[in-house]
């Protein structure tokens, strides 16, 4: 079997040790992007071999939609521009393999003007009054860390530290103003981050949250990770190490993947074989998990990355976001299918591995895949939209900036 792992994960400016994860790992591939019921499973995997070039030419048509659908403000959005749209639309043209940078034109010193214009004294990235705070707080600190990337002199220090202290601020924890949480009373919260415009943290806003604290340099002997592992570990489908399935009625269905908050899932419930209830797992939650716990300095025999790595084992696709459908409704499959892919590729690239194999032997370069599969569904002008629009996919602006995230990613793990 040819799996490799790498004994350092490098991220911004941390790097954290992680030993052998994913050794003899076999994993499965997935089903064809149409509905499982129409189309029989798919096993065989893309031929490692696709050509780079036209996947810099797939990325440049993308880039380039997203180039001529800037707002003359120098922000982006299909229905008005917006801060968080503006810095995902921005990170996916700074990460592309041309690495374009303020020099190259407007479509890259404007929007960071636009961002930065947004930044309000408490440091966050937002309108006020609009919510979603912690959302285009934590893509703006990744785009403009992408941008400082490499150079002698970063041009963004002071305002990322800014907002990466306005992120690390809005966890739920002991030091939440003006009555902290506690971390056996409030099971449902402590140790999370929402979007800031409730109180209400989930597992995707934590996940982006802690992707943006890394790149920002956030100490790793900080307490905000320990308290995000607590909130991670209780999303998991796994009673010995989720305490907030302790006296309550639904059960847990011990497939060691996750859901989105530890009293929801954005993929329902299930129904066990005793007739209990279980919240689903879900194959965007589970590669959200797994990178941030990973950032948060897991080791590899912790039972909770053993066991969410063995889930997505398991339920390997490239072509829906495994866990959403259901019988009565296969097209759920495709809900979120962009954000899956982004996160995918990126836990993917977190981890290191650049194969993956089935039990039976059969190899899968999962870059390779997770492109054939994007290439496969992009719009003749260039850019992406889901057909299901479910978490704001229908606009292309974002379902496009979410596909040219996998892609430059895919791209640069197809040149190692």
């Amino acid at each position: 079997m040819m799996i490799r792992t790498a004994s350092r994960i490098t991220n911004g400016s941390t790097s954290r040790a992680i030993s052998a994860l994913l050794l003899a790992i076999p994993l499965l591939v997935g089903l064809c992007w149409f509905p499982a019921s129409s189309q029989a499973r798919q096993d065989a995997p893309v031929e490692k071999g696709l050509d780079r070039a036209d996947l810099k030419d797939v990325i440049d048509r993308g880039a380039n939609w997203i180039i001529d659908h800037q707002r003359p403000d120098g922000s982006w959005g299909s229905y008005a521009g917006d801060p968080g749209i503006t810095a995902m639309a921005l990170k996916s043209l700074v990460d592309t393999p041309r690495s374009y940078r303020e020099e190259d034109g407007p479509f890259i010193s404007a929007a960071v003007k636009y961002l930065l214009s947004h930044q309000q004294p408490d440091g966050g990235v937002y309108v006020p009054d609009q919510g979603l705070m912690n959302y285009k707080t934590s893509v703006t600190v990744l785009a403009l860390t992408a941008l400082d990337a490499g150079r002698k002199k970063p041009r963004y220090l002071a305002e990322v530290a800014r907002m990466r202290d306005y992120i690390a601020g809005i966890q739920c924890s002991e030091q939440s103003t003006p009555v902290g949480y506690d971390p056996r009373t409030h099971v449902s919260s402590y140790g999370g981050i929402g979007y800031g415009s409730d109180r209400r943290p989930d597992l995707s806003n934590t996940q982006l949250a802690l992707e943006a604290l890394e790149a920002a340099g956030l100490s790793e002997d900080s307490e905000v990770w320990r308290r995000a592992v607590r909130f991670i570990s209780r999303c998991q489908n796994k009673k010995a190490t989720n305490d907030a399935l302790e006296g309550v009625s639904r059960t847990s269905t011990e497939d060691g993947g996750f859901y989105y908050h530890p009293d929801e899932s954005k993929a329902g419930t299930v129904t066990n074989e005793d007739g209990s209830q279980s919240f689903s797992s879900y194959g965007s939650m589970t590669y959200a998990a797994v990178k941030s716990m990973i950032y948060a300095g897991l080791k590899s025999d912790d039972p909770r990355l053993k066991s969410a790595v063995d889930w997505i084992r398991t339920h390997w696709s490239v072509t829906e976001n495994p866990g959403m459908a259901t019988t009565e409704n296969p097209t759920r499959g495709q809900m979120g299918y962009y954000y899956y892919l982004a996160v995918m590729a990126r836990a993917l690239q977190v981890l290191e591995v650049t194969t993956l194999t089935e039990p039976d032997g059969q190899e899968h370069h999962w870059a390779q895949e997770i492109a054939a599969a994007l290439i496969e569904r992009q719009r003749s002008d260039g850019s992406w939209s889901n057909e299901i629009d479910r978490w704001w996919e229908g606009d292309p602006v974002l379902a496009t900036s979410y596909a040219l995230q996998a892609l430059n990613i895919c791209y640069r793990t197809m040149e190692e």
